[in-house]
């Protein structure tokens, strides 16, 4: 399977002097020419990824490289060599509040060919939830422009680049009948839309459709590309598509961005093998990352941060000693003291010194720092290169990333309609990351310490019901709504965060389990992983497309109050 990754502009001053904080002279004069990109750091043939997606809408806005791009053609722009994979599409998400995209399908397969791409996408357009009063113009939009494309290509643009065709849907069952339609046309080359938002499961469920009807379509597909899901729970579902004899591709920043949009508390913007990750430690670049208006005292103090992180790494400084100054700037920058434990974590770790990645074999702790683009956009491309690692080691894909399967027995509901008021029915629900405080000096009863809106309706659902509720902590295991706990922020990421908390909740639930006729389980799929092993036929769990979808859900299974009879006691009393 190839991996692809959108080009956006991710470069770097490859002079840039870390110990000043200083560009190059060259990258003052002109950053375009003398910067670098990821493939020009870890060499053509060592670059973590198999192409890359371009957008025609990031083109057309900046008109002085979308020029040069027309002038040259996209690989000598990119400075990379013909025979690598480049794919461009229109950029749906940039039109997505559009009624009709802003693209002619004969200007566009132009434009494909005359720039040099190997591969171009027909023009789509996105369904949402937002808009879903245009869904049915959307599809057909869609269709009609894959068609289009399909029958234009054949005729003009056959022996310059291969058309990839769009794909797009709400349910399975749309996404199926576009692809199945397309496939009568002989079109053979596929990339399904929209999926980004969509839950991991949601799209297990897609691809397993797509496997069972390709054997029965007249022309069996060549190549499927998957637009913005390079998860790794999909990785072993892709490799399925492989085996019948269908080319894989998919595309996704995400791992590079988590260097710097992840936050600390997540602690994944330093990726390990793992994928357990640290949060790198926050030393803003200027006081105008922060909310102080010392800027002296700012200016040395960060500057004393970074030399005792350099001073800690050769050995010359104790952890205390560079914790103490990291805690000063967090009181100038109005940093969360807890942040401490999260750069305690990646300092005693020293992760960068395990990694053979040549960012980090060049810089050292200078990756860990998040602090500006040249450090930050450097350890995102050591994120990539980890996460190319892992797309290499199907052997590391059960162990680290693949969702454990539903029992057999086990039901799947869509709605709570039929769990009744009076029966014997127990819910089990997830954490939530938002939180009364994620501080040990936090402490509260767990139904009132969990602020996110699916816990606060579930319980609404759950005491309107009379049902009682357990809930599954990412650190302290199961939980009572009453038992009283402490702020943390521990998230359920990796199956090593779930095999670590299995153990306890298994003990704690089993006496539970005999007393209900029915337990449900309301939360997403790492929390179905930690109970995998006590599901049986009393079972079941919602099955939705998101978290949206099942806060909808959990909604409208929420018993309306009767306001009139109501109102009508309240009239009685004040007439007593």
């Amino acid at each position: 399977m190839k991996y692809f990754i959108p080009e956006w502009d991710d470069k770097v001053d490859p002079s840039y002097n870390f110990l000043t904080d200083t560009h190059s002279s060259d990258h003052k004069m002109d950053p375009t020419s003398h910067d670098v990109y990821m493939w020009e750091i870890f060499g053509i043939d060592k670059v973590p990824c198999d192409g890359l997606l371009v957008s025609i809408a990031t083109l057309e806005g900046n008109t002085k490289k979308f020029s040069a791009i027309k002038e040259n053609g996209i690989h000598k722009f990119l400075r990379l060599p013909r025979s690598f994979p480049l794919m461009a599409d229109c950029g749906a998400f940039s039109y997505i509040k559009k009624e009709i995209p802003p693209y002619k399908t004969q200007e566009v397969l132009r434009l494909y060919c005359d720039l040099g791409f190997q591969y171009g996408v027909s023009i789509d357009h996105l369904v949402v939830p937002q808009f879903l009063d245009q869904k049915e113009a959307r599809l057909r939009t869609t269709y009609i422009n894959g068609v289009e494309a399909f029958n234009l290509w054949k005729k003009e643009y056959r022996d310059d680049f291969q058309l990839i065709v769009a794909v797009q849907g709400e349910t399975i069952p749309e996404y199926l009948d576009m692809f199945e339609n397309f496939s009568l046309r002989g079109i053979t080359h596929f990339g399904f839309g929209g999926l980004v938002r969509s839950p991991t499961n949601f799209i297990i469920s897609l691809i397993d459709a797509i496997i069972d009807k390709v054997p029965k379509l007249r022309n069996p597909p060549e190549h499927i590309h998957f637009f913005g899901v390079a998860r790794c729970q999909l990785l072993s579902k892709y490799k399925e598509l492989e085996t019948k004899g269908i080319e894989v591709s998919f595309d996704s920043a995400s791992y590079l961005r988590k260097a710097w949009l992840s936050t600390a508390s997540s602690e994944s913007n330093y990726l390990t093998p793992d994928l357990s990750g640290y949060s790198a430690i926050r030393i803003p670049l200027s006081r105008t990352r922060t909310k102080s208006n010392k800027d002296q005292e700012y200016e040395e103090i960060s500057k004393k941060c970074l030399h005792h992180l350099r001073q800690y790494e050769n050995g010359n400084l104790s952890l205390e000693g560079v914790l103490k100054s990291l805690a000063e700037l967090n009181t100038i920058t109005h940093t969360p003291p807890h942040f401490l434990d999260y750069y305690r974590r990646t300092l005693v770790d020293k992760p960068w010194l395990k990694c053979s990645c040549p960012i980090c074999q060049k810089h050292g702790i200078e990756v860990v720092i998040f602090r500006g683009n040249n450090r930050n956009r450097r350890r995102g491309f050591h994120n990539t290169y980890v996460f190319y690692n892992l797309l290499h080691d199907p052997n590391r894909w059960t162990v680290l990333c693949e969702d454990a399967p539903v029992p057999t027995g086990v039901k799947a509901i869509t709605s709570l309609e039929k769990l009744k008021r009076g029966k014997k029915i127990l819910l089990i629900v997830g954490c939530t990351k938002k939180k009364l405080g994620d501080t040990q000096g936090i402490c509260a009863p767990a139904k009132d310490m969990y602020q996110g809106i699916l816990f606060k309706k579930i319980r609404e659902y759950a005491e309107a019901m009379g049902f009682p509720y357990l809930i599954i902590s990412a650190k302290y295991g199961l939980v009572t709504p009453d038992q009283e706990i402490c702020g943390y922020n521990k998230v359920l990421k990796t199956r090593k965060d779930v095999e670590s908390i299995r153990p306890g909740v298994e003990k704690a639930l089993e006496p539970y389990i005999d007393k209900f006729d029915t337990i449900c389980l309301i939360a997403g799929d790492q929390y179905r992983s930690v109970v995998r092993n006590m599901m049986n036929k009393k079972w079941c769990y919602l099955k939705a497309r998101g978290i949206g979808d099942m806060i909808s859900i959990v909604s409208r299974a929420i018993p309306r109050k009767d306001h009139t009879l109501d109102e009508f006691f309240n009239k009685e009393k004040k007439m007593i």
